[in-house]
């Protein structure tokens, strides 16, 4: 039986590391991502990032890693796309659409033809990334206004 040690404390720079980490895999969700490619990038052994990552955000790698590549398919869908389910699919690193609609239902309790025809924005303004981060920061700013 092998000697496991626990992580029991977390440190600023274990969250830090795990943070870069996040950031990378949001911004390269088309990319293959890899546990061990990723624990090289923070600077951990395989095994130990393993576990500081799970402890830190309560998920393992591979499910934040699919958790995200499915958010980013949902958000792509409801600003309406003419990229097919497979397409988007392989795209963000799915074996297959049948993986892919398997993953999505597992995520969104709707397969993904349901959440497009029922999220998308269809007659409704698109909003850009920027558009989008501006009317956040505005819903936000008028909540800090009622604060006082």
């Amino acid at each position: 039986m092998r000697n496991r040690v626990k992580i029991t404390e977390v440190t600023a720079d274990h969250i830090k590391r795990v943070n870069m980490v996040m950031d990378f895999v949001e911004r390269n969700l088309e990319r293959e991502l890899s546990l061990n490619s990723l624990s090289v990038k923070a600077n951990y052994s395989l095994y130990h990032f393993h576990r500081v990552f799970l402890k830190i955000t309560g998920e393992t790698l591979n499910s934040f890693i699919i958790r995200k590549r499915i958010e980013k398919i949902a958000s792509i869908l409801t600003v309406g796309t003419d990229e097919s389910f497979s397409d988007l699919a392989f795209k963000y690193g799915f074996s297959s659409g049948n993986a892919f609609s398997r993953a999505f239902k597992k995520f969104y309790g709707v397969n993904p033809r349901e959440f497009k025809e029922k999220f998308s924005k269809i007659g409704v303004e698109v909003l850009t990334y920027d558009k989008y981060i501006c009317r956040i920061n505005n819903i936000k700013n008028e909540k800090d206004e009622y604060k006082y």
